[in-house]
């Protein structure tokens, strides 16, 4: 058995046709998604607001350039980006050509006052140059809300200036609610194409088991002849088939899941074993349908390969990979047939990877990695039925 399973080891890797479609296809696409979802990712990421301020002499002396310094400090919770500018009109040349989102000045008396860009969106719908405007002038309208609060507590009762702490709290911003994460990591949308390639890219990986599957059968190959005449028992022939040709199944994945998750930089919730895992079951699977093809009597090796690969394409479809209107389409069939759905392969090693990303437990990973079992199981059930019902009259 060891002689075999070397030889048909190296059967696969001299055949270079294979590596098209289960290696480089998933390496080539994922690079066009990640310079395709660049923007699309930075566009959910919060930047600070551009902002020029006035720097005059009325502005160093007011208390709302050291609120506007404070809101613009380092940090994960900076809000401003400032921009510091002699004079109104060289803030103004700066707003016009879009440098910044808006520019704060103070009055003679101290008092705040915001200028932004006309509004332009599209039928209602906010952009992120509304967003910036709101910000603006709520951090303006909020100084002054205080600063007049604070007035009418100096005319009423100046004495509770002298719990300063007390004055502090009553100021903050501290909510009652507390701010909780419900999912593993922060939600990304196009992490999704990535696990969806991953599918599809398992499926064709199927080609690997269908040729080596083929090849051992007498009337398609040489390679069979010979092996049909030798003392190795059926079983034991596809046995070692299959675990050649999950091992170069395998190394494929494993290869685009490396190059994913340090290349493009996808996340899989920093639960990477689990994902390598989850890779060797999808190509498990991946081998299991191309021994059910494989083993199909009658039909030759190309026939096969447009099944597999006409069927991989609408799989694919049904697990959302062409694009955010077939996510959609994905989803829909999903929640209303739960059970049609569970039985599209290509959905099943999707979900199965989001579930790592997307939740703080194994249970849905573990339901998914049994359902590809399951999988498994059945097909390669099929397998073994044709293969075993194909009597040859000569070889």
């Amino acid at each position: 058995m060891g002689t075999v399973f070397l030889g048909t080891l190296r059967m696969l890797v001299r055949e270079r046709s294979l590596f098209v479609w289960a290696l480089a296809f998933p390496l080539i696409l994922s690079t066009i998604f990640m310079f395709m979802f660049d923007k699309i990712d930075e566009g959910t990421v919060f930047e600070p607001v551009a902002t020029a301020v006035v720097a005059d002499e009325a502005w160093g002396e007011s208390g709302f350039s050291a609120v506007v310094d404070q809101l613009s400090q380092p940090g994960g919770d900076k809000l401003l980006d400032i921009r510091e500018f002699a004079s109104g009109e060289a803030a103004r040349a700066a707003l016009e050509s879009g440098e910044v989102a808006g520019v704060l000045r103070v009055d003679a008396e101290g008092r705040p006052e915001v200028e932004v860009a006309p509004a332009v969106s599209l039928e209602g719908v906010a952009g992120l140059g509304d967003v910036n405007r709101s910000i603006l002038e709520t951090v303006a309208t909020a100084y002054l809300q205080n600063a007049r609060l604070i007035a009418d507590l100096a005319a009423q009762n100046p004495l509770v200036f002298a719990d300063l702490s007390a004055v502090e709290a009553a100021f903050s911003e501290e909510g009652y609610t507390k701010e909780v994460s419900l999912t593993r990591s922060a939600p990304r949308e196009t992490v999704r194409f990535y696990y969806a390639l991953f599918g599809m890219a398992a499926l064709f990986g199927a080609q690997i088991a269908m040729y080596a599957i083929c090849q051992t059968q007498p009337n398609l190959s040489p390679v069979g002849a010979r092996r049909a005449l030798g003392g190795l028992s059926r079983g034991r022939t596809l046995l070692v088939t299959v675990a050649a040709s999950w091992l170069v199944s395998f190394a494929c994945l494993a290869v685009a899941f490396a190059y994913v998750r340090l290349v493009v930089g996808v996340d899989f919730g920093n639960r990477d074993g689990a994902a390598l895992l989850g890779m060797a079951a999808a190509a498990l699977m991946a081998c299991s349908v191309g021994c059910a093809l494989g083993a199909l009597p009658k039909v030759d090796m190309g026939d096969k390969a447009g099944l597999l690969t006409g069927g991989t394409c609408l799989l694919s479809l049904f697990a959302g990979l062409y694009g955010q209107p077939c996510m959609q389409l994905a989803d829909e069939v999903a929640r209303n047939f739960p059970l049609l759905a569970s039985l599209n392969p290509a959905k099943a090693i999707c979900d199965m990877f989001y579930s790592l990303y997307y939740y703080d437990g194994l249970a849905v990973f573990g339901e998914k990695l049994a359902l590809l079992a399951a999988t498994t199981a059945v097909l390669f059930a099929v397998a073994m039925v044709f293969m075993r019902r194909q009597r040859y009259a000569s070889i």
